[in-house]
């Protein structure tokens, strides 16, 4: 089957799956059902008045013009004003309550997805792009919204003056109604054809655009390296081909338009004419005043100019549904986490964690942790090791409830981790990781993340328990200084400091450290060790080692090996069974012997 015939099928296939798109994205109107309502109501008036100028027109030459009579020129002419006045005064109330309802919605829509980004797990994240998420909230967030700002009002108000030209027009001559009938439908004869093509193209361009995107943010993503292999060429050469391929879409896309456009311009053009003929007809044989044609001609194409809108817009919203789909997929994604119903709420977490039979692998790779076996006490320095690949970061984000394990479970304090509120659970755990995301706002404010209500005092407090306060304080602004995307301003051992100064500030039960000095060099992994050693005091703590000297005063440690717990002990006791600990110990002093050999 060819692709073009696949991509047929599978949009004949989707039709109630646009449907339940439409229903979802339309449901975010729902809490301003009364300000929907009531912008329907002055639809409604508003097309009256409008619709009823034709009539003031056919009275106009009908009555007034033939006995030129001016007291009834007078009246017809204070009338009008008058409509004019309700008209103008009914538009803008309706135009008010529009933007209301359109404003609102689309903001419900961005917290909508602000919300679900948050609450979904880690494996989304890993599963999708970043490209692909920003596309998320630039290119689908701002297709979305136009149904709200632009589509739904546009159609719901054409429809609503399509209906009552219609009714004018019937009253005025029903046969004529009648015939003119074949001209409104005509388009849908072909129309279908060019609305599913335009649908298909739209779709492709949007996956077009998706991919151009991606290719973009990976491009600034990698500006640095870009430039120190001299790849820009390569790169522009990447681009280009993306956009090149995305603008022909576009061109393909402007073309079926185009065309779409040409035949309801044909259609209304043989419709009035149809009209013409057959009107002045019935004016000769007196079956219709002059007046009455003049009135019918112009619900006529009040009529098809509505229903030419009334079809470009639903066509073009049933393009912007298949940008909608990726919203509605993604609202709909099921976080592998879930917060609990009623969650358990523990009087004060002491810190005491307890592994067992624990089981986890990543989607679409082997299981990484294998029946784990481990019980933490209270205020307990535990440390896990081993060579790469063996469990022990994942060991940490099955702590933070980051996943949950696929058997087995992880208790602390003899409650089932998913049994307690992520607020709780996340309240009482501290992170520090390898790279310290820094935000471009103040030291002050980056430190105070650990615990938004904190006071400056609090903050200072905190620095200078982690030993940042010194450092902090030379900087030209202090706790002022903006430190910079990402914290460039800093280096690895200062952003370390204010990820632990952010501790201090949190105040957690328990401490989590995923190779937190295993990027420093050795004069600030000294430093940062001396902030951790502040922080770690009477907290239960789990760290990830590289540097097997950095857990040399832990009270335990833990040798991890295919996923599983093979050794623990303190660090002599580990050497001294001269097991995989041993080998690990020796292998990283062969190494610093070569290093210091090499120097």
């Amino acid at each position: 089957m060819s692709s073009s015939k696949r991509q047929t099928a599978a949009l004949n296939g989707a039709g109630s799956g646009m449907l339940s798109v439409y229903g979802w994205v339309i449901a975010y109107l729902g809490r301003y059902k009364w300000h929907v309502a009531l912008f329907i109501g002055c639809g409604v008036v508003a097309s009256v008045i409008e619709l009823s100028i034709p009539k003031f027109i056919q009275f106009f030459i009908d009555q007034v013009l033939p006995g030129r009579n001016i007291p009834l020129f007078a009246q017809l002419l204070s009338v009008l004003c008058l409509c004019f006045i309700m008209l103008f005064i009914v538009k803008a109330f309706r135009n008010v309550l529009q933007r209301i309802f359109q404003e609102k919605t689309a903001r419900d829509l961005q917290l909508g997805l602000l919300a679900q980004l948050r609450r979904l797990g880690f494996s989304y994240y890993e599963q999708h792009p970043t490209g692909e998420t920003l596309a998320l909230f630039n290119t689908e967030v701002a297709a979305v919204q136009q149904i709200y700002r632009r589509y739904f009002p546009t159609i719901i108000q054409g429809s609503l003056t399509f209906g009552i030209a219609f009714v004018f027009a019937a009253q005025i001559h029903f046969i004529l109604t009648i015939s003119i009938v074949p001209f409104f439908l005509s388009y849908y004869m072909i129309g279908p054809y060019f609305e599913k093509k335009a649908a298909l193209i739209g779709r492709e361009a949007q996956q077009k655009r998706t991919e151009a995107n991606k290719k973009l943010y990976d491009s600034f993503s990698a500006i640095l390296e870009l430039r120190a292999f001299g790849a820009q060429q390569w790169d522009l050469r990447r681009l280009l081909a993306k956009f090149t391929s995305f603008h022909e879409v576009l061109l393909a896309q402007y073309l079926n338009a185009y065309l779409r456009g040409t035949v309801r311009r044909v259609t209304t053009y043989f419709g009035a004419l149809f009209l013409f003929v057959y009107g002045v007809h019935l004016v000769r044989n007196g079956e219709m005043s002059v007046g009455e044609f003049v009135a019918f001609a112009s619900y006529y194409f009040l009529i098809m100019g509505d229903l030419t809108r009334i079809v470009t817009m639903t066509t073009e919203q049933r393009l912007l549904l298949h940008q909608a789909e990726k919203l509605y997929r993604f609202m709909h994604e099921e976080p592998e986490a879930a917060e609990p119903a009623r969650p358990v709420v523990l009087p004060a977490i002491r810190g005491e964690i307890r592994f067992r039979d624990v089981y986890f692998g990543y989607p679409q790779f082997p299981a990484v942790i294998r029946g784990f076996e481990l019980h933490i006490r209270s205020g307990e320095k535990v440390a896990l090791v081993g060579t790469s690949g063996n469990g022990k970061s994942t060991l940490l984000k099955l702590v933070g409830r980051f996943y949950d394990p696929q058997q087995g479970e992880i208790l602390l304090d003899g409650a089932p981790l998913p049994e307690l509120s992520f607020s709780q659970l996340r309240g009482a755990i501290g992170f520090v990781f390898q790279e310290t995301y820094l935000y471009g706002t103040s030291v002050m404010e980056n430190i105070r993340f650990g615990r938004p209500e904190a006071s400056d005092e609090q903050v200072m407090a905190a620095a200078q328990a982690a030993y940042a306060h010194d450092f902090i304080v030379q900087m030209p602004q202090g706790y002022d200084t903006l430190v910079g995307e990402r914290g460039i301003k800093l280096s690895g051992g200062q952003k370390q400091r204010i990820a632990i100064a952010r501790m201090f500030v949190k105040n957690p039960s328990i401490v989590l450290l995923d190779e937190a000095t295993s990027a420093l060099d050795n004069t600030s992994e000294i430093e940062v060790q001396k902030a951790l050693d502040a922080l770690l005091e009477g907290r239960t703590t789990i760290a990830v080692a590289h540097r097997l000297s950095t857990v040399r005063d832990y009270d335990r440690i833990v040798v991890m090996d295919g996923g599983r717990n093979v050794e623990e002990g303190t660090y002599r006791q580990l050497l001294e069974r001269k097991g995989m600990f041993y080998r690990l110990a020796e292998g990283e002093t062969a190494d610093a012997n070569m290093a210091g050999e090499a120097g």
